[in-house]
């Protein structure tokens, strides 16, 4: 099962009517990391109005969670996880850091600035897409080579490594959904002439 998250942590900041709001994204994968971000943010903003977050981890039984940190209910945390959920992110924490400016921005305005705030700090870290590959290792000989490392890289899979020896060996990562057309479509360039190890399952960005 493959699965979505921020390439790096970042910040962003936006102003709506003199209100300052600091996004910042972070890349977790458990409870203590986003206890731990979470906790640092707050101590660097601990003047702020407000440090609404919300978070989700776990590709298989996913947590999630959000805080309106005492906004008026439904319109900061609430907001900042749908923009996760609509970019269809795992394993990410957005904290929105609110300096009051003096001007009410109403229930819309508050929905509308953590939203883009939220979203601005997703831009800015970008996405990461990770799949669940194989790990293969495909010997061959020297003449069929050229030939197979073509339909290697057409496959989009990533080669980890080439070994040369009598044969060559070379060690390659691969989308699960397409290792079998990979396998197939190497055995019709060497008419069979080949071996392929299979090694295991991985989660890679590729």
């Amino acid at each position: 099962m493959g699965y979505k998250t921020i390439k790096q942590n970042t910040r962003t900041e936006i102003v709506e009517k003199r209100s300052k709001f600091i996004a910042s994204a972070f890349r977790v994968e458990n409870q203590h990391e986003v206890d731990y971000f979470l906790n640092e943010v707050r101590k660097e903003f601990y003047d702020a109005t407000h440090n609404v977050y919300a978070y989700t981890y776990g590709i298989e039984y996913p947590i999630q969670k959000y805080s309106d940190d005492g906004e008026p209910q439904g319109t900061a945390g609430l907001p900042v996880m749908e923009v996760i959920r609509k970019n269809g992110l795992s394993n990410v924490l957005i904290v929105v850091t609110r300096y009051f400016g003096g001007i009410l921005l109403g229930a819309a305005g508050l929905v509308r600035a953590y939203t883009q705030a939220a979203a601005a700090s997703i831009e800015k870290a970008g996405i990461l897409e990770y799949h669940e590959c194989e790990k293969i290792i495909v010997t061959l000989d020297y003449p069929n080579f050229e030939k197979v490392k073509w339909l290697i890289e057409k496959a989009n899979a990533k080669i980890l490594g080439i070994e040369y020896s009598q044969v060559v060996d070379i060690v390659v990562l691969v989308k699960v959904e397409d290792v079998e057309s990979l396998i197939k479509n190497i055995s019709d360039v060497t008419a069979g002439n080949f071996l392929v190890e299979r090694k295991g399952l991985f989660l890679e960005a590729i």
